[in-house]
């Protein structure tokens, strides 16, 4: 068997299906059919395997023009929010999706950290299409401006149903005894 070119101490878990190297485990990121080490010039063919399109953090809202810069998490995605026209645009299409606010129900909102990184995790893996308003807002008027959570409105029941056994916390403690 083989060691991992970075780490000889490490047996090899498979080889880079960008330049054949043989790398560990952590030193490979899967795509959909092979492994890719972290070469720039590999990552390029794991974007292009996966059909993930890289974003720039300046993007202009297709909606009402104005100039954005996207988180790295907006980024990843290549879903944002423009609060300029509240306008959730999705640039994973083409052309890209625009949904207006009013297809959007807000759906709960908190002031805790922790539930809104557990709500953001569990909603993503199910692939709601939400968004969050006003998470930012937190660390400088963290008991005024709340998070929002609003879900597309054909996903409202879905949402709910998914979410009908979540505990909200205040301020880190639960509210259930």
């Amino acid at each position: 068997m083989n060691n991992c070119i970075n780490h000889p101490n490490k047996e090899a878990t498979s080889l880079c299906h960008g330049c054949g190297d043989y790398f560990c485990e952590s030193c490979l990121d899967e795509g959909s059919e092979f492994y890719y080490c972290k070469k720039p010039e590999c990552q390029k063919l794991l974007t292009a395997e996966s059909g993930v399109r890289e974003y720039t953090a300046e993007y202009q809202c297709p909606n009402c023009n104005v100039d954005l810069d996207l988180s790295d998490d907006e980024r990843a995605k290549g879903k944002f929010h423009c609060p300029e026209c509240e306008a959730f645009i999705d640039v994973t299409v083409d052309p890209p999706r625009v949904s207006k606010k009013e297809n959007y129900v807000l759906l709960l909102s908190s002031l805790n950290q922790g539930d809104i990184a557990v709500l953001k995790s569990v909603l993503e893996d199910a692939e709601i299409d939400y968004y969050v308003a006003g998470e930012n807002f937190l660390s400088v008027r963290p008991l005024l401006e709340p998070a929002k959570f609003f879900v597309n409105e054909t996903q409202v029941e879905e949402t709910q149903e998914l979410l009908k056994d979540f505990d909200l916390h205040i301020w880190g403690a639960s509210t259930s005894s």
